[in-house]
């Protein structure tokens, strides 16, 4: 059976980000992500080759450990990122930057 090739397939990198920050606002913890835009708020990405580094900015709400809910940002992320575009993840750094009352 041939293959044929139907085209390129390009994601912008805003689309990336929004991604990103659905992913991490939907674990329990999370109480906002933290920056100027408005659907990727709180979210800056860049490619290390093929790779993508992720950095997101949080603040967490009272009450959940910091450690946990940093590390599930951090998979929920990338699960999202693969599973929607198939682009590996080479890092996401979480950047907690306060804890809400």
């Amino acid at each position: 059976m041939e293959t044929k090739k139907l085209g390129k397939v390009e994601i912008n990198p805003s689309a990336l980000e929004v991604i990103a920050n659905i992913a991490a606002t939907e674990v329990e913890g999370v109480s906002k992500l933290l920056g100027k835009k408005v659907y990727s708020r709180g979210v800056e990405l860049e490619f290390a080759g093929t790779e993508l580094v992720i950095d997101v900015y949080c603040n967490l709400k009272a009450g959940f450990s910091v450690a946990k809910t940093a590390r599930k940002i951090q998979e929920n992320v990338r699960n999202s990122i693969f599973n929607m575009t198939e682009i590996s993840t080479k890092t996401v750094n979480v950047n907690i930057i306060g804890i809400d009352f």
